[in-house]
Parts: structure tokens; sequence; C-alpha cells
């Protein structure tokens, strides 16, 4: 009889633990939660090529450099009035909000943007910009071709500026932010509008739910 109710508590211990388990391990935010969020996660991340980008350093960026953590790739350019600067903004604030609440995530952060004006956006204009917003942040460059063939494998739309007027054009481009996972490829992007909540939010569901 006392076998019998020891194998019986062992096993209610077992299931208990189990569920445990379960709902402690729980993903912060489903599938269909980060949909609602503005993010986009492909079923199977796609490869992409970069050639010729160099970082505001002035040294080579390639897809090694986005290896082994989650990136946020927006693409802009720092005569942008409005729209650029307000998403680094917010990108920082997400990054200060991630070292805060979860600074294991954070750990597995990196932030990159790509200038839609590189007739403009030396390498030395993106050092004395995209730092400017955090000193983690990367800016990177190339020459037009190299930029537009970028942006179309990652689906963001950009009129190249070839042969401006005058000096003080804008440049009509997309503002989603893509998403690459750590094994450097194109695992989704996020639709605007933002801000460093929900950016936050949604790296960390997008950590727990796609850790290799």
């Amino acid at each position: 009889m006392n076998k019998t109710v020891l194998i019986l508590v062992a096993i209610v211990a077992v299931i208990m633990g189990l569920t445990f388990y379960k709902y402690t391990n729980k993903p912060s935010l489903t599938l269909e939660q980060l949909q609602q969020k503005g993010a986009v996660v492909f079923d199977k991340p796609r490869t992409f090529t970069m050639n010729g980008i160099v970082d505001n350093k002035g040294q080579s960026f390639t897809k090694a450099n986005l290896e082994g953590k989650w990136s946020l790739v927006f693409f802009g350019y720092t005569f942008c009035p409005d729209i650029c600067p307000t998403t680094l903004g917010q990108l920082n604030q997400a990054d200060k909000l991630l070292k805060q609440d979860n600074p294991e995530i954070a750990k597995k952060m990196h932030y990159v943007m790509v200038t839609v004006d590189p007739r403009r956006d030396t390498v030395e204009k993106l050092n004395g910009y995209v730092p400017h917003f955090n000193p983690d942040f990367v800016g990177v460059t190339g020459n037009q071709k190299n930029i537009h063939n970028l942006t179309v494998q990652m689906n963001v739309p950009y009129t190249p500026v070839i042969d401006p007027e005058d000096e003080y054009y804008l440049v009509d481009h997309g503002a989603n932010l893509i998403i690459i996972n750590p094994r450097g490829d194109y695992h989704g992007f996020i639709r605007p509008p933002f801000d460093s909540d929900k950016l936050a939010q949604v790296m960390v569901g997008v950590d727990e739910l796609y850790q290799d």
C-alpha cells in the first residue's frame, strides 16, 4: 500500500514539475502577438550578400559582422530631417530598456544604420552622426550599386539620387527595421510606427521563440 502511494506521489510530482516548467518557460510573446506589434517573421530565414560595404570607422563590413547576435538594421541617411533621427533615438531607448530589464538579451543585440545616400554619407559623416545616438551603433556605407543590391535583397524601397539639382535633396526610402538573426540571415522585419517599449518587447519575443 505504501509503495503504491509513493508511486502516485512521484507521478504527481513529475506532472507538477513538467507543468511548472512549461509555464515558467513560456515565451513572453506568441507569434501572433509579435505580428500584432508589427513584426513579420519568415518561416524560413533568407540568405543575402554584402559587397563593398564599410563601417563608420572605414573598416570592411561583411555578413561576418552580423553573426553571433541579433541585429536590427535601419536604412536611412544623415541628412534625413525627421524619420531617421527619430528611429535612431527610439532604438537607443529600446537598447536602454533591454539593458535595464533584459540584460542577457541586450548583450545579444547589434544595431546598424545603412545609408541610402552614399553620395553624401561618407565614412567621416557617418562617424560623426550614428555614434551620437549610441556609441555602440554602427553606420555603414558603400557605392550606390552595392547599397541598392542590399536594399533589393531586404525589400526596402528607396529612390537613389544620382544627379541632384542641389545639395539639400531628400531621399525617399522605406522605414522597416530589418531583423538579422545570429546566423547572419534575414529573419524578418518590424513595420513602423515604432516605440521603444514595442521594439524591446519584440526582440525579447523573437529571441525566446527562435533561439538556436
